[in-house]
């Protein structure tokens, strides 16, 4: 009689089953997660989709998050929680003088593209949960009021807010819409993976010090003549 072949989970499920502490379940579970999510998307992220590829039980993983929604929402929460500390990292490098501009935009597109950000922004988005972001509107207006209080003796203050708003909207705004779109968009063009963050990089400084048009408020911009 030919031998059934056995998957490697199955092999799992069948052999000894290991012992995890809660902390470790819950690790593994999220890691499962994410893999799934940048795989075959926010769909494939279920309890059961899971359960299999660690060779768990599916009644374990409701005892550790309730539902499918509770593994999505954890999931969510640890993935924004990793994105400030990576905005936050930026940041500081920043204000350190240890980085450039283009290091700047490197850690943010790589943020929302290889760490599943853009793709958890847009799922975020989608399903009404705009709650979940304010973690990373924490961050970023806690980094605008820094910025804004570092500023030199006498600058006009709006004009400050400004700059480092235009910024920010700048370089997110774009990292989102290259993590969804940019590899099907560049091709379609004949650009190398990396152009629209050459190109953010080298307009990022005119942004910044307000000299590119529209990154000011048109009260800056058209200001009345004396």
């Amino acid at each position: 009689m030919k031998r059934q072949k056995k998957t490697p989970g199955h092999k799992r499920a069948q052999g000894r089953r290991v012992r995890r502490t809660p902390e470790e379940a819950r690790t593994l579970a999220l890691a499962s997660a994410r893999r799934l999510l940048l795989a075959d998307g926010p769909d494939a992220v279920t309890l059961q989709a899971v359960a299999t590829d660690l060779g768990m039980s599916h009644t374990n993983l409701i005892h550790h998050f309730g539902s499918a929604a509770g593994l999505q929402s954890e999931l969510m929460r640890q993935m924004m929680s990793e994105l400030t500390a990576t905005i936050e990292s930026a940041v500081m490098r920043l204000r350190a003088g240890k980085g450039e501009m283009r290091d700047f935009v490197d850690i943010v597109f790589d943020a929302f593209d290889r760490g599943g950000a853009g793709r958890l922004a847009a799922w975020i988005i989608l399903s009404g949960e705009t709650g979940r972001l304010t973690p990373v509107g924490e961050v970023v207006r806690d980094y605008i009021d820094s910025v804004e209080r570092s500023a030199e003796t006498g600058a006009d203050a709006q004009h400050v807010h400004e700059r480092v708003t235009s910024a920010t909207l700048f370089v997110t705004m774009a990292a989102l819409g290259d993590a969804i779109i940019g590899n099907p968009l560049r091709r379609m063009v004949g650009r190398e993976r990396d152009a629209v963050r050459k190109i953010i990089g080298s307009l990022l400084p005119l942004v910044a010090e307000g000299r590119l048009e529209g990154a000011a408020s048109p009260a800056q911009t058209h200001k009345p003549k004396t």
